[in-house]
């Protein structure tokens, strides 16, 4: 015989079972997600702006070369 829950969600950090509606179980849960959101977005504008300054010294280069 199955067991029926009742319409819920899951944390998205713990696991935790939330209401339906709700993303995080905690303050604490919500305030870890915005760190490792903030973080993701650090780390891609800095891999962008290395990609740039990449370009520019090749491009540099095949000038001063070519």
């Amino acid at each position: 015989m199955a067991l029926r829950l009742p319409p819920h969600s899951h944390c998205r950090i713990c696991e935790e079972i939330t209401a339906e509606d709700e993303d995080f179980c905690s303050e604490e849960c919500e305030r870890e997600q915005k760190a490792k959101d903030y973080s993701q977005r650090q780390r891609g504008i800095t891999s962008f702006v290395v990609i740039i300054f990449v370009m520019l010294g090749v491009f540099a280069l095949s000038y001063i070369i070519g």
